[in-house]
């Protein structure tokens, strides 16, 4: 499976759990935290696999757009770990942290969107098919151990 196919299924399936936090049953305590705890762990693995594999493999290319972009993107990780820290420290029947649910949920779609309209489109443009598909399998392959890890 190509790496962007690949990346936008995760992001698809963090759009639901996203959608998941905002149905009313959930605003229990315990379930809020449970379902936060699977969004920072889920955020987290696909971070640490952009990170290592697919934001490496497209610097790696002559285009300084691509570079550009992946600083930018890089940037957008690390606020959202920031957030994501923060909230770890928060209890979540506090307005604050609905607040800052609220703005980590935001960012992470923007960054959802910027990288699939424009860091895919450089892919596109600067790996060939074969190179997209290779690193499709090799973030699979560290999915299953980063998966493990956060277990």
């Amino acid at each position: 499976m190509k790496v962007t196919v690949l990346i936008r299924n995760e992001h698809e399936n963090l759009k639901s759990m996203f959608n998941k936090y905002k149905k009313p049953g959930i605003r229990n305590g315990s379930g809020r935290r449970e379902l936060f705890n699977e969004i920072r762990r889920e955020i987290m693995v696909h971070s640490q696999m952009e990170v290592e594999i697919f934001y490496p493999a497209l610097e790696g290319t002559s285009s300084t757009t691509a570079t550009n972009l992946i600083n930018n993107a890089v940037a957008d990780h690390r606020s959202i770990d920031k957030q994501l820290e923060e909230l770890s420290s928060m209890n979540p029947g506090d307005r604050n942290f609905e607040t800052g649910m609220d703005q980590m949920m935001d960012e992470v779609l923007r960054h959802i969107d910027k990288e699939e309209e424009e860091i895919f489109d450089e892919a596109r443009k600067n790996l060939p098919e074969y190179r997209l598909e290779e690193l499709g399998l090799e973030m699979e392959d560290r999915r299953k151990i980063l998966t493990q890890l956060a277990a």
